[in-house]
């Protein structure tokens, strides 16, 4: 009978680690889909949770990926503090393991190579064959009798700080950015240089961008858009563009009314990064007969940041074509435009 029992606590105690590294994974799993439908408050409780359990119970691998996105995820919440000590925590148990940029965006990996380059990384080189097969005495030996036994200071790593409650509203921290911009615009009439402004204001997975400039030759540009990102590197974009100019026989105007899309990616790294936007427009109108017509275009930049400094350089360069509908005339602009900002800090 007590050989009966002694197999069956064997039996059923010998699943516990693996059903406990299974929770683990579905705990991270279900970290990442909230850091995915941007509910960081939701993520970073579980991310938590996650790194709270036991090194037999969570490989480094596993933690070091849920370091990352605690990281990401702090960012965003606008806890620079909390980020900077879950990237710090990555270094030191993962040097070379950065940021996937193909994952997340670049104020992330940024933030990730400010804290690596403030951080003296230590590689752990393995012991020698010959070290390995010699045993150390895992106690030092007894101090003498008459000498006075000295405090031991403790090493152990300070406890980890509890979890935070659960919350079941998504963060609804709000970033706005704004930047000036120099503009060349060239069409079949003029050639005109314009200087203006673009900002943009960002919640959760919506944005809102406005652009405007104004120069020579009676040239006014602006637009608005609304944008929906289903990915942090993927933009969907809809809004009204206007175009006005003084040509030769009057002012003209353009409004389209566009639907596209921008992807953007990195290209060296963490301070050089690029995009690409094309967009189809809906509508067309223009102060020419008939009034009418269709119009499509596209652009592409790249964008330098400085890295520590908090400013930023971009250019882009785009076409757009339109025509008007049953008459012979059709128009393209080629602009050139070169926007300056500051990082939020």
């Amino acid at each position: 009978m007590r050989i009966r029992l002694a197999v069956l606590a064997v039996l059923l105690a010998a699943p516990a680690p693996l059903r406990a590294q299974n929770g683990a994974n579905d705990l991270m799993a279900r970290a990442v889909r909230a850091y995915q439908d941007l509910e960081f408050d939701r993520s970073a409780y579980l991310l938590r949770r996650v790194l709270v359990a036991p090194a037999n119970e969570l490989d480094d691998s596993t933690r070091a990926r849920a370091l990352t996105y605690l990281g990401a995820t702090e960012h965003y919440r606008g806890n620079t503090d909390s980020a900077m000590a879950a990237f710090r925590r990555l270094v030191a148990l993962a040097p070379h393991q950065a940021p996937d940029t193909l994952i997340f965006p670049p104020e992330v990996t940024r933030l990730y190579e400010q804290v690596r380059s403030s951080v003296t990384a230590v590689a752990v080189q393995p012991a020698p064959p010959a070290a390995r097969d010699t045993v150390l005495p895992t106690t030092p030996p007894p101090p003498p009798p008459t000498a006075a036994r000295a405090p031991v200071k403790s090493t152990a790593p300070p406890p980890a700080p509890p979890a935070r409650r659960e919350s079941a509203v998504s963060a609804t921290s709000v970033t706005a950015t704004v930047a000036g911009l120099i503009t060349n615009v060239r069409t079949g009439g003029i050639a005109s240089t314009a200087a203006g402004f673009e900002g943009s204001v960002q919640l959760r997975r919506f944005a809102l961008a406005v652009r405007y400039a104004e120069g020579g030759s009676g040239l006014v540009q602006g637009s608005v858009a609304l944008g929906f990102m289903p990915t942090p590197w993927f933009t969907l974009q809809a809004g009204p563009h206007a175009l006005r100019y003084n040509a030769q026989f009057g002012a003209e105007r353009w409004v389209t009314w566009r639907l596209g899309g921008r992807g953007d990616f990195a290209l060296g790294g963490t301070s050089v990064r690029g995009h690409a936007m094309v967009w189809h427009a809906l509508g067309l109108d223009v102060n020419v007969p008939p009034g009418s017509g269709s119009a499509n275009g596209g652009e592409v930049g790249v964008t330098l940041d400085l890295g520590p400094r908090p400013v930023w350089f971009a250019l882009a360069y785009g076409i757009d074509q339109a025509q008007v509908t049953g008459a012979n005339r059709r128009e393209t602009v080629k602009t050139l435009t070169l926007t300056v900002g500051l990082n939020r800090r």
